[in-house]
């Protein structure tokens, strides 16, 4: 320091001036570097920080953290009005009587006369056995012009020796309903049965349910192309090692599933179910779905929305997403009451709604303008913050976002197409990914038939059963 001293009163002014400038140009330097680390370490941090309640990540991602639930506490415990339950009731006409009879007195041994009895039941399963079925097809040769002939067999028996329809269906409600691989399925088999059917067996079984399900397929998309109002989402699933994603399109009613290599609008075309389509799409703010050539209403799902606030909220403490998250509850909320009542919401409080939710976005703007950003854009454009986007989409889509004001048939989230897909991620876990693209389609046409039939109330493997029979009847 002190040679640093002495150094410096030699030198003359300008070199001076000089170091000072060449010093501040440093400081300069070292203040921008310094600026890009504390964005870098934000951006890692909420990234860190990310979850499936803050964030579109999945709740399979979470591993083992606490799950926290965005509802509002307060709500009605217990099963809806109305519901059945499962409780086990007397049968009628039980299958077999056990009498335990009473002989003699317990105290004083004196013989007994039976007055009646206290009636218990047990329901159980009896062991399952395989029921084989011998058809035979007469032959016979005509006396009179001497013609070898044979009784025509029924046109699914095929073979000398093979599985029934029974077998068939119980593999697709175990491949796509238990969501149990091939192999697993085989054990099974032979556990109850004692009979193994190879893979390539089981494989033929689902390549014979998959063109019998080609019809109630084609039938799911028509109820739903004349629906007015549909669900849609899609997600990643591995097929052949690599990324493709299982689209849905799906009500309480109906759902139908169908993979592709892409997720956009170039899979929407060619899937064929959305672009023809003209009510009411729930969806997340995927901007394909925005596309011009698309005549379908928007709905946007408020769940994402909550979740990205929450995001906001925790990552760069931002009054404004608290506020939009708050108002958004409130809005369902009265929304909720009013329905339950049949009423329409006032046309005062939608107004209130909306000043409030323009307001929340206006006193944000100078929040998210300060946001940290951690990159810039790859032509040159100064990226946008995570806040200053989820803003600005919040402020462009405000009519599909607070639709369900004014549509008594509008959800407030997209969570009717998420369960339809939460069972494919499921399959997934349990048995890997796809090895075919085959395989992926005739799971997705097999998982629509059934999720349909189950949203209907029809009984699932009489009706697989059905189907094979050409007899299956969607409502």
């Amino acid at each position: 320091m002190k040679l640093a001293r002495e150094q410096a009163m030699r030198l003359s002014k300008n070199e001076l001036v000089e170091m000072v400038f060449g010093l501040l140009a440093i400081v300069e330097q070292q203040a921008a570097h310094i600026k890009q680390l504390e964005q870098r370490v934000h951006e890692l941090e909420r990234q860190l920080g990310q979850n499936s309640s803050n964030s579109s990540k999945p709740p399979s991602s979470d591993g083992l953290r606490k799950p926290t639930n965005l509802r509002q506490a307060g709500g009605k415990k217990g099963a809806p009005k109305g519901h059945r339950g499962h409780t086990l009731r007397f049968s009628a006409n039980p299958n077999e009587i056990v009498v335990h009879s009473l002989e003699a007195c317990s105290r004083c041994s004196s013989p007994l006369s039976g007055s009646g009895y206290e009636v218990r039941q047990v329901f159980d399963l009896p062991a399952p056995r395989v029921h084989v079925i011998e058809h035979r097809a007469e032959k016979a040769c005509c006396a009179t012009c001497g013609l070898e002939q044979r009784a025509v067999f029924p046109a699914e028996v095929t073979a000398p020796v093979q599985y029934g329809h029974g077998f068939v269906a119980l593999t697709t409600y175990l491949h796509a309903y238990q969501m149990l691989p091939l192999e697993r399925i085989g054990a099974l088999f032979e556990d109850l049965t004692g009979l193994r059917p190879s893979e390539a067996t089981l494989l033929s079984m689902l390549g014979q349910m998959n063109r019998q399900l080609a019809k109630p397929e084609q039938d799911i998309r028509t109820a739903l192309f004349n629906k007015p109002l549909v669900y849609a989402d899609e997600t990643g699933v591995r097929v052949m090692g690599k990324l493709r994603w299982l689209h849905v399109v799906s009500d309480s009613e109906w759902t139908w599933l169908a993979p592709h290599d892409q997720r956009g609008s170039q899979a929407m075309n060619e899937l064929g179910q959305l672009p023809f389509y003209l009510g009411i799409v729930v969806h997340d703010c995927l901007s394909s779905y925005f596309k011009d050539d698309y005549a379908f209403m928007h709905v946007l799902c408020n769940a994402h929305l909550l979740r990205e606030c929450k995001g906001i909220v925790e990552q760069d403490r931002h009054a404004w997403a608290a506020g939009m998250m708050d108002l958004l509850q409130e809005a369902w909320q009265v929304t909720k009451e009013c329905r339950q009542r049949e009423e329409a919401i006032p046309a005062e409080v939608i107004e209130a709604i909306e000043a409030h939710y323009d307001a929340i976005l206006e006193d944000g703007q100078a929040e998210w303008a300060k946001a940290p950003v951690e990159k810039w854009g790859t032509r040159g454009r100064k990226a946008k913050s995570k806040a200053a986007n989820l803003g600005e989409r919040l402020a462009k889509h405000k009519p599909a976002i607070l639709r369900f004001l004014r549509d008594a048939k509008v959800p407030f989230d997209n969570n009717q197409a998420e369960r339809d897909l939460r069972m494919v991620k499921v399959k997934q876990k349990v048995s890997g990914s796809f090895r075919t693209t085959e395989g992926a389609k005739q799971f997705a046409r097999m998982r629509s038939v059934i999720s349909t039939i189950i949203k209907q109330k029809l009984e699932l493997l009489p009706s697989l059963v059905s189907a094979l029979s050409g007899k299956l009847r969607l409502s």
